[in-house]
């Protein structure tokens, strides 16, 4: 049985701009996932969620090994994909760092509590993130580890 674990709740959006150019733009999105990070709900929720990398191997996942994040050696998840796990961890790391340290941060699925069996190679943890805000109007979605711009469906079809 397929298991994708937590979803984020999402609107219904017609398109998708991938290409987010804009630095300023950029930077505050960052901030606010940084917020996100440390457990601060004010920008909206954060969620974990399976990327395309690692959903085939949902069903026989029943841990996560992870590398050293934030120099406090690795996080302790296990299939439930516990966000408030990984938000106490990043609540440890200086704000202005946590981004930076999200992309480094690696996970791994795994199928068996001892974490000797890997199911995928090692996975950037921001591609396991799932965090969606609005800023001057406009919705952005990281996803799968970028950001992306959504316009909301008005219900015509494409």
């Amino acid at each position: 049985m397929h298991r994708p674990g937590p979803r984020h709740p999402q609107k219904e959006f017609e398109s998708v701009v991938d290409t987010i150019e804009d630095d300023c733009l950029l930077n505050a999105l960052d901030r606010r996932l940084a917020a996100a990070l440390g457990g601060s709900t004010r920008f909206g929720a954060l969620a974990l969620r399976w990327p395309a990398a690692a959903a085939p191997r949902a069903a026989e996942t029943v841990a996560f090994r992870t590398n050293d994040v934030g120099g406090h050696g690795p996080i302790t998840l296990d299939r439930t994909l516990d966000v408030e796990v990984v938000t106490a961890r990043f609540a440890k790391i200086p704000e202005f760092a946590r981004t930076d340290e999200l992309k480094q941060s690696r996970l791994i699925p795994c199928a068996d509590h001892d974490l000797e069996v890997l199911l995928t190679p090692p996975i950037p943890m921001d591609r396991w993130i799932a965090f969606e805000i609005t800023v001057a109007g406009h919705t952005y979605r990281l996803h799968e580890g970028r950001w992306r711009e959504l316009r909301e469906n008005c219900g015509h079809a494409a």
